[in-house]
């Protein structure tokens, strides 16, 4: 059943982005095409996301101080100016922690939430969905898309607006964690070296 209403609500979502104007109707063509093969790589990809959500319901969350091991006080030469651990275990019990790095000009922001539970493993669940996709996207300041980084099926977003950029980086880790990272005044390949520096070893 969960599977179902995934892949349906998502194809529905897919489905209603088209438009009736004659002159895009080539464009359109193509677009329903890649609707289509992405609905093919849900579809394939369903049964492993909904084995992942069953075994994730019956986990117990990490701690507080299990997921501060994951943010050390340095990231990649950059100070730890503030952290916030459990902050959404009001929301269906989720154990979740984010760490800033940098200053006020420059910094990177990390995200890290457990899937494990009821309420977690619905979340997880999306994100792998969104990841089993091949999508891309450019408006005038910023590309979306998703792609691999060091063997890891990331979604990415880099943008570029004047003399200004920023950047960030969403990824499961162990098919449990959802992972995150944001830089504000770093591009999509300069965030790409903190991603390397977190210690995710310490995530069981």
């Amino acid at each position: 059943m969960l599977k179902k209403t995934m892949i349906a609500g998502i194809a529905l979502f897919m489905l209603s982005c088209g438009n009736s104007n004659k002159e895009e109707q080539n464009s359109e063509t193509s677009g329903v095409l890649d609707k289509v093969s992405n609905l093919s790589k849900i579809a394939s990809s369903a049964n492993k996301v909904e084995e992942i959500t069953n075994k994730l319901k019956g986990l117990t969350p990490l701690t507080n101080d299990e997921l501060k091991a994951v943010v050390p006080e340095t990231l990649n030469g950059l100070k730890r100016k503030s952290y916030n651990a459990g902050g959404l275990s009001a929301v269906g019990g989720l154990s979740s922690i984010e760490a800033e790095y940098g200053d006020d000009i420059k910094s990177i922001k990390v995200g890290i939430m457990d899937g494990a539970g009821e309420t977690g493993s619905a979340m997880v669940s999306l994100l792998a969905l969104s990841l089993s996709m091949n999508t891309e996207s450019e408006n005038a300041d910023t590309k979306t898309k998703t792609t691999e980084i060091n063997g890891i099926r990331t979604l990415t977003e880099d943008t570029k607006r004047d003399e200004s950029v920023s950047s960030s980086i969403k990824y499961l880790y162990k098919d449990r964690y959802s992972i995150s990272l944001d830089g504000n005044g770093y591009s999509l390949s300069e965030l790409e070296s903190f991603m390397k520096e977190l210690n995710t070893s310490a995530l069981k």
